[in-house]
């Protein structure tokens, strides 16, 4: 806290909930960081596993098909829209944290993740109509 002092903005609110902020994202940053993910030649791999495991073959083929239009949407969104999604619902980040992380004002980051989460939606509808 001392270190960032200059950073409180009073307008923003009261200094315990700057406080409290602060050490929420120290401690989803330490989470994060004992948790690494290892890489795998063939991550679809590894859910199709999963999935066999816990399902009858209807549940299985429905949502091996629901993953692919889903895959097939997100390819369809521009490169910057596909790598925010990634950001947010793969990695895990706050829109803060995808700001910080991409250089781009916070206002940006969250235009640009609504437009591609309604750009999903109407893909995804469209392909089922």
């Amino acid at each position: 806290m001392w270190r960032e002092a200059d950073r409180y903005d009073a307008a923003r609110g009261r200094p315990l909930a700057w406080l409290l902020n602060i050490c929420r994202s120290r401690a989803i940053d330490h989470l994060r960081q004992c948790d690494r993910a290892e890489p795998h030649e063939d991550p679809a791999a590894l859910m199709t596993e999963a999935v066999v495991d816990s399902a009858d073959p209807l549940s299985l083929a429905l949502t091996l098909e629901s993953n692919s239009e889903v895959r097939r949407a997100i390819e369809q969104l521009p490169m910057l829209s596909q790598q925010l999604l990634a950001l947010a619902f793969f990695r895990g980040l706050s829109h803060q944290e995808i700001a910080e992380h991409m250089n781009m004002p916070l206002g940006t980051v969250k235009t640009h993740l609504r437009r591609a989460q309604e750009s999903l939606r109407g893909l995804l509808t469209e392909g089922r109509s």
